[in-house]
């Protein structure tokens, strides 16, 4: 048997480990700004959520009484004759009462209250009493909104 014996390298060397940590970076780097985004434009779903709701009863409230509701008030709330029960407010937004406008035309607006798009808002406005409704209203960046509200 022959006294030398071939050692077996174990491991990963430096210049490997080191490309390894390079395509690490540039991984990183290209991901982080999209998962900004991509967190940014859920928060902003939530005020177009908490107005998505309020669509259907106010365009209701407006047909039966030839006029908006006066204000919205918070759901635990008993309201007056001239106002509407909704949820207002969620971890990053809240929406502002009472709804502006002379019926049928009318502007629901909500404001981003933290977040990435903290102090942004979104307005949704109808010219038909709640038929239709156009969310492209607002200082939100069209990055950050749904399809529907570009």
């Amino acid at each position: 048997m022959s006294v030398a014996k071939k050692k077996i390298q174990q491991g990963f060397t430096l210049i490997e480990l080191m490309i390894v940590v390079a395509i690490i970076g540039i991984l990183a780097s290209v991901a982080l700004p999209a998962y900004n985004d991509y967190t940014t434009r859920s928060q902003v779903s939530e005020v177009i959520e908490l107005i998505g709701g309020l669509k259907a009863p106010v365009s209701e409230y407006g047909y039966q009484k030839n006029a908006w509701p006066t204000a919205f008030v918070v759901s635990t709330a008993t309201p007056a004759a001239t106002e509407l029960t909704a949820t207002l407010t969620g971890k990053y937004s809240t929406v502002t009462s009472p709804m502006t406008g002379t019926f049928p035309n009318g502007t629901i607006t909500g404001t981003m209250t933290a977040g990435q798009a903290n102090t942004g808002t979104i307005t949704f406005i109808t010219s038909d009493g709640g038929n239709t409704w156009d969310c492209t209203g607002g200082t939100i960046a069209n990055k950050y909104r749904p399809v529907a509200c570009k």
